[in-house]
């Protein structure tokens, strides 16, 4: 298989005639490959693939699936609900058949509109943009209120769960540290009981905890500033319904980073606090959207969620699937900052918010 025929398969399954095509992710000896297809008006259409045959990757299973089918069409529905609310993210574009999933051979395939901007800036300005992104998305609500702390999780119509939805994301993320309790090295257990002690914090408030379309990967890498000034969110693979204050804590974390780090510098993706870009993300998100007391209270927890919920799948792919090397220490060591300087943000968002 070659790039050259998966995008002939992708061309006639969207009647796309591009002036050019670019690989921008994955290769298709994997299990994903991407590609950006300019067309003839300027505009260009992005489009995922990926192997219908292979099971979702673990990262992506929080949403309460293994089947790639289910977690594509329940990304499309999500995009497609935004787009009824007016909310700037990209677009869903159909095939041919007017399917918001196709088939291009053994792969399956997701396009949406690419969205033309800048790259958020370096520093403190621009990360009020991102908070409001945010604060926008969240003031949506959802229309699947109240699942997050029931027995069930299926979405039915309207938009997928997020990725990490915690109904699905909590006991999973559990097992996978139960799992690899009996074969934890000494210096890896702090991680590991903090790991454990935030997802049964979490999973302990939901059901005080409000419900809304998130976007779950909300940092500066994963937004563009348009011509009106706002800062949209490209990236939709871990959307859909979840809990906001999960969403707004990742983001006071990864906020941090700026885009285009360089892949082969792991030191550049660790992060210190930094007081004023903590208030420009929660200013941004104010000019939309208040927290409530319950999500006050776990803030901190929220925090540390997505680390908490990634670190209990690099445990078992370290310690029971024999994954070792560079990037697994970097991914380590990653979370082990994330963790290192979470209650320090925490305490600078509660300042900034100031009393309850």
């Amino acid at each position: 298989m070659t790039d050259a025929a998966v995008v002939g398969q992708i061309l006639r399954e969207y009647r796309l005639d591009p002036v050019s095509v670019r690989r921008f992710h994955g290769s298709v000896s994997g299990t994903e490959v991407s590609y950006q297809l300019r067309q003839p008006d300027g505009t260009a259409v992005l489009v995922r693939a990926y192997r219908a045959e292979v099971l979702l990757a673990p990262h992506f299973r929080g949403c309460g699936t293994t089947s790639v089918t289910d977690w594509l069409q329940g990304r499309a529905a999500t995009l497609d609900w935004l787009a009824a609310r007016g909310y700037p993210a990209p677009r869903v574009i159909a095939t041919r058949t007017g399917d918001l999933i196709g088939v291009a051979g053994a792969w399956l395939t997701w396009a949406t509109s690419d969205i033309p901007g800048r790259a958020l800036a370096s520093g403190r300005g621009q990360a009020g943009l991102l908070g409001a992104a945010l604060g926008r998305l969240h003031v949506l609500g959802a229309p699947a209120a109240g699942l997050v702390a029931g027995p069930g999780f299926e979405a039915g119509p309207g938009p997928g769960l997020t990725t990490w939805f915690p109904a699905a994301a909590i006991p999973a993320a559990l097992g996978r540290l139960d799992a690899v309790a009996g074969v934890l090295p000494g210096e890896w257990r702090p991680l590991h009981e903090q790991f454990r002690s935030t997802l049964l914090a979490v999973q302990r408030a939901l059901p005080g905890l409000p419900v809304a379309v998130v976007n779950g990967d909300a940092w500066p890498g994963n937004a563009v500033v348009t011509a009106d000034g706002a800062a949209v969110l490209l990236d939709w693979e871990n959307g859909g319904v979840g809990v906001p204050v999960l969403d707004l804590g990742s983001c006071l974390i990864e906020g941090h980073l700026d885009p285009g780090l360089p892949a082969g510098s792991p030191e550049a993706w660790l992060i210190q606090p930094d007081p004023g870009r903590i208030a420009a993300v929660l200013d941004g998100y104010a000019r939309w959207r208040r927290l409530d007391d319950a999500e006050r209270l776990i803030l901190a927890e929220g925090i540390r969620f997505a680390a908490a919920c990634a670190g209990a799948i690099h445990f078992e792919q370290a310690l029971i699937d024999g994954v070792h090397g560079a990037t697994m220490d970097a991914r380590l060591a990653r979370l082990r900052n994330r963790i290192a300087v979470s209650q320090a943000v925490a305490d600078l968002a509660a300042r900034h918010l100031g009393p309850r």
